[in-house]
């Protein structure tokens, strides 16, 4: 059997022990290189007995040697002879619980490829160090270079250029002009230290005329952006003229601007023309740049017919809407119709039809493709050219035919339908609806936008929201309310369709359910002003003060400027009894409209409420210089001036208010009443004449003359006055009295003839006042009658305290 035995002769000191193996059988750590190495390599067991056969390929962890030295062992674990003991991956002892380890059958040394020989323990003991690399020391550091080349300082300068540079540039795009400005110059000062570094170390052939170039444009740029436009020139003009930048000719063009900025049309257009000839020309899309700046700027000083020549010279080289559009306004200044329709028809050729459009409908099937950037790049370019055409359109129409404006619309219609706008002519043909409404002609108007009733449901719903307008103003609910609904119906997401059904609710009454119609149209367009107004004048109207404030508040953050949103906060603040919030506010509205005499009413009222009487004067002394006609403001200031006893002042504005107010009887008594005030009785006199004879029978003008004529020594003139007061009170006291027109006209005559010219000339003959005497009356006055007729004449209410608190404005 030894015979016979393959492995017999190969023990653990053979010359295989040292680790031979055969090439042929595959690399190491593949299921042949194992094989291969357990043929050549069985190791014997302690008793010196081989095993009988080799290993299983599934008694083994693939990519292991095995072998019974260390010898004999490649890359991996060493295993005990007992194979039966194995777990894939790991060799154990008999005996031996521990996992990952090798060991023996006895007390003998461990191999030494243990784990304890490669240096692990079952217990940490220090750091891992399987090397003992401790025992060697740290690596010695790396010595710092003593000294940087010149080329090195000289990069390390312009790095810091660059960076100052970019965050110049960075702040310019962002629009903070200062910053960039300080960053420029910055960028300025470590370009010229660079140039300098490197003239002293002789590097002058290495000089970066690229960045040299930048910082200066930079530089003038951010000059132009500070609107420091002379040193901008300035800068340019270095750079232009310096001939070590041979490529700066374009500058010009930024010269040109500067000059069109500071509306210095010829020297632009001197600059642009420069640099057009600088220009080759194969570079055509700059040359037609330039070429329609020269344009623009020939419009700006008048010169149509060059500016004309410009745009012409522009889209016979490519089709540009803009020059198609200034082509149109230069010939709608020169007023040639003709030449106005070749424009127009320019225009339309040049833009294109509606392929986005189609784009759009195949591509409904990938969303991202229609909201990438590079398509709301195209739409928002075909809108504007589209805007171009719309307002050409509108510009001309009204002028291209000498038979009206509607042959002029009709033609515009008629070029767009041909040329594939479909979209466009349904868009002017709006527009003529809106040129008839402009011009009253609301038949017409309506005409027109019926005819988009069987039109698609975006035009429909926009004609029914006019016609619902129209109707609206024409008072006709019942049409208005249907066209709203079929507006709303046809397009539920139009917030200007429930602006107008809302309009209709609230004029109908019912102010809740326009407050709901309007905040549906804030909720489907936030930016709706006018759902944002009328729903703060509906929760105004309602008294929810607070939703009302809230919704003009967030119009004039829409609108800053807007002055109607201004004085609805401040009369809103006046409702919720804050006068300090509505004065705050109505300042901010006076200094927007410095001259409206409603406002300073306003503020005048508000600055009399908090006891400010001196600003209150001011305010309504330039209310009344604004608009003179104000009862309110003249009541306030006639009754303020009575209040302090300036009674001169107030008799203007009471006479000016009785004028404002004949039939107001109130305003010439208390124009009489400053005179009796003043002591000048004859005036007084003179003007209960006057009141008397428009109000025969006012039984209180009857008393002042009683008194003043009493006052005067007039006793003939005071008898009469007598008669005719009982007369008077004796129709007060009994209305069934009747009061025939021969009576009043006999009133009326005897009030003439007793204040005729000879009481004028006896009044202008006595100078100073008669004491009253006793007038002898045919029928004599009982003594509670005497009593109170004196007391009367004693009395004038018009002068006193509570009138005054009933003229002030409340």
């Amino acid at each position: 059997m030894a015979d016979d035995d393959l492995y017999s002769g190969y023990g653990g000191d053979g010359p295989l022990a040292a680790g031979f193996a055969p090439a042929s059988f595959g690399p190491p750590g593949t299921a042949s290189a194992v094989l291969a190495a357990e043929a050549f390599f069985r190791p014997a067991s302690r008793s010196g007995a081989a095993f009988d056969q080799p290993p299983s390929h599934a008694q083994m962890r693939l990519g292991t040697a095995i072998g019974p030295s260390a010898g004999q062992l490649r890359l991996g674990t060493a295993v005990a002879p007992s194979y039966a003991q194995m777990r894939l991956g790991t060799a154990i002892a008999p005996g031996t619980a521990r996992l990952g380890t090798a060991s023996s059958g006895d007390s003998g040394a461990r191999p030494m490829t243990s784990n304890k020989g490669a240096g692990y323990r079952s217990t940490p003991r220090g750091r891992f160090d399987p090397l003992n690399q401790a025992a060697s020391g740290a690596a010695n550091a790396l010595d710092a270079k003593l000294q940087a080349s010149p080329e090195e300082l000289c990069l390390e300068a312009e790095a810091k250029v660059h960076a100052a540079l970019e965050q110049s540039a960075e702040a310019l795009a962002k629009g903070d002009a200062s910053a960039g400005l300080e960053r420029a110059k910055e960028a300025g000062k470590r370009e010229r230290a660079v140039c300098k570094l490197r003239e002293r170390f002789g590097l002058l052939e290495q000089i970066n005329s690229d960045l040299t170039y930048a910082v200066a444009v930079n530089l003038a740029e951010a000059y132009h952006a500070a609107q420091l436009y002379s040193e901008a020139l300035n800068s340019f003009t270095q750079i232009v003229r310096s001939k070590q930048f041979p490529q700066a000719h374009l500058l010009r063009i930024n010269m040109g601007n500067i000059h069109f900025e500071q509306q210095k049309y010829p020297s632009a257009i001197k600059m642009y023309r420069m640099a057009l000839d600088q220009v080759p020309l194969t570079s055509r899309s700059v040359r037609n740049r330039i070429l329609r700046n020269i344009g623009v700027a020939f419009m700006k000083v008048g010169q149509y017919q060059d500016a004309m020549h410009s745009m012409n010279g522009v889209l016979d080289a490519e089709p540009d809407p803009q020059a198609a559009f200034n082509l149109v306004l230069c010939t709608f200044a020169l007023g040639d119709k003709e030449m106005m329709k070749q424009a127009f028809s320019k225009l339309v050729e040049v833009v294109p039809s509606n392929d986005l459009e189609e784009a759009d409908g195949e591509e409904q099937s990938s969303p991202s493709l229609l909201n990438d950037e590079l398509r709301q790049e195209m739409r928002a370019r075909q809108a504007k050219m589209h805007s171009f055409i719309l307002t050409a359109a509108r510009l001309i129409s009204p002028v291209i035919e000498r038979s009206g404006p509607v042959p002029g619309f009709d033609w515009c219609i008629e070029a767009l339908t041909g040329a594939q706008h479909s979209a466009l002519a349904s868009e002017v043909a709006l527009a003529k609806a809106g040129w008839f409404l402009d011009h009253q002609s609301f038949g017409d108007a309506v005409s027109v936008l019926k005819e988009f009733e069987r039109k698609e449901h975006k035009l429909k719903a926009r004609a029914a929201t006019n016609l619902a307008f129209l109707y609206s103003l024409e008072g006709d609910s019942t049409s208005a309310e249907r066209y709203a609904d079929l507006a709303v119906t046809t397009d539920k997401y139009s917030a200007q369709a429930l602006v107008n059904k809302g309009n209709i609710a609230a004029r109908a009454g019912d102010l809740m359910a326009a407050r709901a119609h309007f905040m549906d149209a804030v909720s489907l367009e936030a930016d709706c002003m006018e759902a944002i107004y009328n729903l703060g004048l509906v929760s105004k109207g309602v008294g929810n003060l607070d939703d009302a404030l809230t919704a003009f508040k967030r119009l004039n953050a829409m609108l800053t400027e807007d002055t109607a949103a201004m004085f609805q906060i401040a009369a809103v603040y006046d409702l919720m009894g804050d006068p300090h919030g509505a004065l705050e506010w109505f300042e901010r509205l006076n200094m927007r409209v410095p001259q409206d005499p409603g406002v300073l009413a306003r503020l005048g009222a508000l600055h009399a409420r908090l006891g400010d009487e001196a600003e209150a004067v001011r305010c309504y002394q330039d209310a009344h210089r604004m608009f003179p006609a104000n009862m309110d403001v003249i009541s306030w200031l006639g009754a303020f001036h009575v209040k302090n006893e300036m009674y001169e002042k107030a008799a203007p504005f009471f006479e000016l208010a009785a004028q404002v107010q004949p039939q107001e009887v109130k305003w010439q008594f208390m124009v009489a009443s400053c005179f009796r005030r003043t002591g000048n009785q004859q005036q007084a006199l003179l003007k209960y004449k006057q009141i008397h004879s428009s109000h025969p029978l006012n039984v209180e003008c009857l008393r002042y003359l009683v008194n003043i004529c009493g006052q005067l020594g007039l006793k003939s003139e005071e008898a009469d006055c007598v008669a005719r007061l009982r007369k008077a009170e004796r129709q007060r006291a009994d209305p069934r009295v009747p009061t025939s027109r021969e009576s009043r006209d006999d009133h009326a005559q005897l009030a003439g003839q007793s204040f005729g010219h000879g009481l004028t000339a006896d009044l202008a003959a006595s100078t100073a006042p008669i004491m009253r005497e006793e007038p002898a009356f045919q029928m004599p006055l009982s003594k509670a009658k005497k009593a109170q007729m004196v007391a009367k004449r004693d009395e004038d209410e018009w002068g006193t305290g509570d009138l005054v608190e009933e003229l002030l404005p409340q």
